[in-house]
C-alpha cells in the first residue's frame, strides 16, 4: 500500500526541530563545532612533532628516497571531528619486514613510546598492518606508527630501489587528546 507523500508537513517538522536544537545548544552553550576543528594555530605543535629523535631513527644502511629527505608535516581539517596533525618520514631499508619491525620496537621502546596492541577485528600481521606506540598523556598525547608504504599516496612517488619502503608517522589530535592506535 503506497502513502501519499506529506512533505509540507514533514518539511515543517524537521525544520522547527532543527530550529528547537539549535537554541538549545546555543542557550546552554554549547557549540555544535568543536574548537579545535581548525588547524589555525598548529604550527609549533607541528615544528615540535617533526623535531622529535624517533623521525631520525632508521636502520642500518637505510636511506630516504629521493624528493622524501626531509620531514613532513601536515594538519588535516577536512575530516570529521578534531584536526589532525602528523609528521612523516620515509625510509628505504634492506633487510625483512621482520628485522625492520623489531629494529623500530626496540628505537621506539628506548625512546619511551608504549607498544600498543593491535585491536582492531582483522588482526592483521604486523608485516602488514605495521606497528603502533603511543606516548604523552592528556594535553600531549601523541601516536607513532610504522608502517610498509607502497608509495602511492605520495607526490613525488618515492623510489624505494631494492630496499623496503618504511613510513615513520607520529601522529596527535590538535588539542594533544589521547586516541586509539587501532579503530
Amino acid at each position: 500500500m503506497n502513502l501519499p507523500a506529506r512533505t509540507g508537513r514533514s518539511t515543517a517538522l524537521i525544520l522547527s526541530a532543527s530550529l528547537v536544537t539549535a537554541l538549545a545548544g546555543g542557550l546552554a552553550g554549547c557549540s555544535l563545532v568543536s574548537p579545535y576543528a581548525s588547524c589555525e594555530g598548529s604550527e609549533p605543535r607541528l615544528k615540535e612533532m617533526a623535531s622529535l629523535t624517533i623521525l631520525d631513527a632508521k636502520p642500518p644502511q637505510a636511506t630516504p628516497p629521493a624528493g622524501h629527505t626531509e620531514v613532513e608535516t601536515a594538519c588535516d581539517d577536512d575530516s570529521s571531528g578534531d584536526a589532525w596533525l602528523s609528521a612523516e618520514r620515509l625510509y628505504s631499508a634492506p633487510g625483512s619486514k621482520a628485522e625492520i619491525l623489531g629494529y623500530y620496537t626496540r628505537a621506539a621502546t628506548a625512546d619511551g613510546w608504549k607498544p600498543e596492541e593491535n585491536t582492531s577485528p582483522q588482526r592483521v600481521p604486523a608485516e602488514v598492518a605495521g606497528l603502533c606506540f603511543s606516548k604523552g598523556g592528556e594535553g600531549g598525547a601523541m601516536t607513532l606508527t610504522v608502517t610498509f608504504p607502497t608509495g602511492d599516496k605520495y607526490l613525488p612517488v618515492p623510489d624505494f630501489g631494492a630496499g623496503t619502503g618504511v613510513g615513520i608517522l607520529v601522529g596527535a589530535e590538535i588539542d594533544g587528546s589521547p586516541t586509539s592506535c587501532w579503530d
